[in-house]
């Protein structure tokens, strides 16, 4: 494997924490059109903050950090690129205080993140950060030492501030609303928690360090042995280290940045790359969010129910695809703002499009992760917003109902289903007492917009929907609804 520019003239000016699928195929796949252009001479330090699965430093130091990304559309056409725009990897649990003076280097441009929207210990019910969770409560007995994603980033912009000053901007590769002002709350708030160890850091942040907000989209399985086996087959190459996603990738990224004086890397420059840098993100924010990701939970948990475990069976399935493109994100769609340069129509389109594309192997049990995070920020926003408009939202009810049947952890054939939602107890609890209290079930997962009237009429519809789906099975359920 190579690639067509020198990487030991690149400069270690991006850190990235959270080095996974995604960010390979998507922010480091940026960098490496720029570095392909000749455009810029800066790579990436990546860092993550838990234990890896597998020796992932081992696979990617013995490649050079070089691996393949194979891009498929649904038509069989396919692209293939090695990637170099990553130069070395740090696992803070094994040398917290190096990763922290990688982070904070003078060289350091910019701070990406991609850690989850679980990562970062927000309470999105409440809007604020969760100072009682344990990540959050070690960190702030132990600043020095930080476990959470927020703790280490203000250890490290601490470092910053102590060691050059220089100003700096943190960008959140995550999905959830308004992740740039999310993130800076967080910090803020841990900061003003922690204000004996950090007592001079709020107001150099405020001064110093950029907070854009960022829409971020490529479908990006968890790369499968068939991937790596397909690419030594077909191109004669062994890669233990290659990634596979869909052909599309959109990255929106608000035009707010620090940077310092003299710096060889811009952000601005990601728009020669395809990047749009714009004002506001917002609108472009609630259409990826309420039509791509709430479609992809409207569509797990039904699908699951009804023996489907890819997405592109799911998506191809006609009542399915029936559900989700005529009528769950026709009833979303009237809950979006304008958004420029967007032909709406076309973009649902070719949501299904991607959906279907059997060439990725997406998994529906990837989709249904998470819920308990997934489902308040992606599916109960335009709910709320559709209920107290009076607008039609029966579909976003029948989405509800599938996952609190999902979340009872037996499919309709009395297998286990493997639900992997580490902060959903709560959650999963109030779904398994649903049938019997449905306004329990509501008022659990964050129904926070509505009055008791709308709360109410809300759990009755939730109700009967949910009864339908254990009386007469997922399917037939949905059938009643389409019609």
């Amino acid at each position: 494997m190579k690639v067509s520019y020198d990487r030991k003239a690149l400069k270690k000016e991006i850190v990235h924490i959270g080095l996974g699928h995604f960010h390979r195929a998507h922010e480091a796949y940026y960098l490496d059109t720029l570095l392909c252009k000749g455009l810029a001479k800066t790579g990436i330090r990546e860092i993550n903050l838990v234990k890896d699965p597998y020796p992932l430093a081992e696979i990617a130091g013995k490649q050079d950090y070089l691996y393949t990304l194979l891009a498929r559309g649904a038509s069989g056409n396919e692209d293939l690129q090695v990637i170099g725009a990553i130069l070395d990897y740090i696992n803070a649990t094994d040398d917290k205080k190096e990763a922290i003076s990688r982070a904070a280097a003078p060289e350091t441009a910019v701070i990406s993140m991609t850690i989850t929207e679980k990562g970062y210990c927000y309470d999105f019910s409440k809007g604020c950060l969760d100072l009682s969770a344990p990540p959050i409560a070690h960190d702030l007995q132990n600043p020095g030492e930080p476990e959470s994603g927020i703790g280490f980033l203000c250890a490290v912009l601490n470092k910053r501030k102590e060691e050059c000053g220089l100003p700096i901007t943190v960008i959140s590769c995550d999905n959830f609303p308004q992740n740039g002002k999310t993130v800076k709350s967080c910090v803020l708030s841990f900061c003003s928690a922690c204000k004996t160890i950090y007592p001079n850091l709020i107001p150099w942040i405020e001064a110093n360090v950029a907070f854009p907000c960022s829409m971020v989209d490529r479908i990006t399985p968890n790369t499968s042995p068939e991937t790596i086996r397909y690419i030594e087959e077909k191109y004669h190459y062994r890669d233990d280290w290659a990634v596979a996603c869909e052909d599309f990738v959109q990255w929106v990224l608000e035009d707010n940045f620090k940077i310092p004086e003299n710096a060889p890397f811009d952000p601005h420059l990601f728009e020669k790359a395809g990047v749009q840098i714009v004002a506001d993100v917002e609108p472009y924010e609630k259409m990826k969010m309420r039509l791509l990701n709430a479609s992809h939970s409207a569509l797990a948990y039904c699908s699951y129910l009804m023996g489907m475990r890819s997405v592109d069976e799911a998506a191809t399935n006609p009542l399915v695809k029936k559900y989700i493109r005529e009528v769950f994100m026709e009833e979303v769609t009237p809950t979006l703002p304008a958004v420029p340069g967007i032909d709406i129509k076309a973009y649902k389109d070719k949501l299904i499009s991607r959906f279907s594309n059997k060439n990725i192997a997406d998994k529906i049990l990837r989709l249904a992760e998470d819920g308990s995070k997934k489902i308040p920020t992606y599916v109960l926003g335009p709910l709320e917003d559709a209920i107290k408009a009076g607008l039609p939202h029966q579909s976003m009810v029948y989405a509800l109902a599938s996952w609190a049947r999902f979340l009872t952890g037996k499919d309709e054939q009395g297998k286990d289903i493997p639900i992997l939602d580490p902060d959903g107890a709560l959650v999963i609890t109030a779904a398994q007492k649903a049938r019997e209290e449905p306004l329990g079930f509501i008022e659990t997962i964050g129904i926070h917009e509505l009055n008791d009237l709308q709360k109410n009429e809300l759990a009755k519809d939730f109700g009967a929907v949910l009864e339908d789906i254990y009386k007469e099975g997922t399917e037939k359920a949905l059938r009643k609804l389409l019609k």
